[in-house]
């Protein structure tokens, strides 16, 4: 598939350097459906996810449907990016909260993480894993493949430039702040984060994508 696909954004196309499928070409979204309402504040926060399973883009819309959620974009293993709606218009209830309806989401396959002694996948084991502190917990994260990366990374920045959100992650210290943000902070944040970064009841998308995109702020 070729490298310069195109999102809609408010309905205008734009040029990504990934892979992309549509809505209007795969005919899965989520508009109209009961949890994704028109968009009632303009998006200035993109979130990153992992889906927590190896499954295509497929299973994991039919899934999040199953479930009452929806996302605006979903990566695949082999970076290929699946958009199910215009964010610009449409807003899926997927994150929750005040800053979930400032927000963008694009999920990402990956199985995740393991705790001690709980097995990988068959579908995983292609994976490099890395041990993290996540909010305390000793954890076995798997990392995504260099086509997810460069896919998240030319999402995200078109996502920037296009509707303006600032292309930053949350800092302390002068370094990406690996941890939950307070509400305040929450409310005042504008750019990109991780699930992680809004409760502690979520771990993804780990921290080894922070590390690889951090160049993103200097872009």
């Amino acid at each position: 598939m070729s490298a310069t696909g195109e999102i809609i954004l408010d309905g205008r196309k734009c040029l990504v350097g990934a892979p992309v499928r549509t809505w209007e070409d795969h005919g899965m979204t989520f508009v109209g459906k009961k949890n994704t309402l028109k968009r009632e504040l303009p998006p200035d926060v993109v979130i990153w996810h992992w889906t927590g399973g190896e499954n295509s883009a497929e299973t994991t819309y039919h899934t999040l449907l199953n479930r009452n959620l929806g996302v605006s974009f979903c990566i695949d293993r082999e970076g290929v990016i699946y958009q199910y709606l215009d964010p610009v218009l449409y807003d899926p209830k997927d994150t929750g909260g005040r800053i979930g309806r400032r927000s963008i989401s694009v999920e990402v396959a990956n199985y995740g993480f393991r705790l001690k002694r709980q097995p990988i996948p068959g579908r995983g084991k292609d994976r490099i894993l890395d041990d993290e502190v996540i909010h305390g917990a000793k954890v076995r994260c798997a990392r995504f493949f260099p086509d997810q990366i460069t896919s998240i990374a030319a999402l995200t920045k078109v996502l920037c430039v296009e509707l303006d959100i600032p292309m930053v992650f949350p800092r302390e210290a002068g370094s990406i702040a690996l941890r939950v943000l307070t509400p305040k902070e929450q409310r005042a944040f504008k750019g990109i984060i991780g699930h992680f970064h809004k409760t502690t009841e979520k771990y993804d998308p780990g921290f080894h994508l922070f590390r690889e995109l951090e160049y993103l702020e200097a872009a």
